[in-house]
C-alpha cells in the first residue's frame, strides 16, 4: 500500500536534489516545491500500471516545469531609474535559473524517450504563458474569466499530463482544486501586503470610476474581499464534487479531501456578514 507521506517526501528530495545549483543558490532563494501539485501528480500516476523509476521522472519532469515557470515570473519589472548592477544581476540569475530548470525537465523525458508527453508539457507552457499575460495586462473585466484565466495557469500542466494517460476524473478536480488554493494564496497576499493583481484586477471590475490616487473605502474592501471569498467558496464546493468521482478509498484522495475540509471555514465568515 502507498504511503503517500514518505512518497512525498521521496519526490521532494529528489527533486530539490535535481534542481539543486550552488552557483544560483549563492544568489537566488531556493526554489518552492508545490507540494499539493506533487500530491496531484503522485495520486494520477499512482492509478497507472507503470514502474516506480518510470514514475518519479514523469513526475519529476513537470514538477521541474512548475518550478521554472515559478521563477520566470519572480523576474522583477523595475523602472529604468531604479536598476542597480544588483537588481540586473538578480534578474539575470532568475531568467537563468529558470532556463536551467526547463532544460533539466527535458533531459529526463528525453531519458525515457517519451516525446509525446514533452509536446503534451509544451501545449501546457503556452496555454500558461497565455493566460499570464492576460493576467498581468489586466483586462479581464468578468469574473467567470478571471477564474478561468486563474485556474487554467494554476492547473494545465496537471491537467494536460492527467488527459495525456487518460485520466480524466483528475482533471475536473484539479482545475477547482488549484483553483481554490490560488485565491486563498492571493486573499492572504492582499491581507498582509496590500497588494495582489488579482485585487487589481477585482477593484477595476468592482469601481470602475474609481480614483485611483485614493485608497479604498472600508466599505469597498470589505466589497473585493466578499467577492474573492464567495469565489473561493464556488471553488471549493466544485473541488469536493470532483473528489466524489474519484475513488474514495485512497489514502491520496483522502489527504486531500482533508486539505480542503481545513480550508472550508476560510471565508465563511466575511461571506456571512456580506
Amino acid at each position: 500500500m502507498l504511503n503517500s507521506d514518505k512518497t512525498l517526501a521521496e519526490l521532494k528530495d529528489m527533486i530539490e536534489a535535481k534542481a539543486h545549483h550552488p552557483y544560483l543558490l549563492r544568489f537566488l532563494e531556493k526554489p518552492l516545491i508545490d507540494e499539493n501539485k506533487l500530491l496531484l501528480l503522485i495520486s494520477i500516476f499512482e492509478e497507472l500500471d507503470i514502474s516506480v523509476e518510470e514514475r518519479d521522472k514523469y513526475i519529476l519532469s513537470t514538477m521541474l516545469i512548475q518550478i521554472a515557470l515559478d521563477t520566470h515570473e519572480k523576474v522583477t519589472n523595475k523602472a529604468a531609474g531604479q536598476d542597480s548592477e544588483g537588481v540586473l544581476k538578480n534578474r539575470q540569475l532568475t531568467v537563468l535559473a529558470g532556463d536551467y530548470y526547463s532544460g533539466l525537465y527535458y533531459k529526463l523525458l528525453a531519458d525515457i524517450e517519451n516525446i509525446s508527453l514533452i509536446r503534451v508539457l509544451a501545449e501546457a507552457i503556452k496555454d500558461i504563458n497565455e493566460q499570464k499575460i492576460n493576467l498581468y495586462q489586466k483586462s479581464i473585466n468578468e469574473m467567470t474569466v478571471l477564474n478561468d484565466t486563474l485556474a487554467s495557469i494554476e492547473s494545465s500542466l496537471i491537467r494536460k499530463v492527467a488527459d495525456s494517460f487518460q485520466k480524466h476524473d483528475w482533471i475536473e478536480f484539479s482545475s477547482s482544486f488549484l483553483l481554490h488554493n490560488r485565491l486563498i494564496e492571493e486573499k492572504n497576499k492582499y491581507m498582509e501586503s496590500g497588494q495582489s493583481v488579482i485585487f487589481d484586477i477585482l477593484k477595476k471590475m468592482s469601481f470602475p470610476k474609481r480614483d485611483r490616487s485614493k485608497e479604498l473605502s472600508p466599505d469597498q474592501r470589505k466589497h473585493l474581499l466578499n467577492k474573492i471569498d464567495l469565489c473561493i467558496n464556488q471553488a471549493r464546493e466544485a473541488a469536493v464534487l470532483g473528489l466524489e468521482k474519484l475513488s474514495p478509498d485512497g489514502e491520496l484522495q483522502k489527504k486531500l479531501a482533508s486539505f480542503i475540509a481545513g480550508h472550508a471555514g476560510t471565508a465563511k465568515s466575511l461571506v456571512e456578514e456580506g
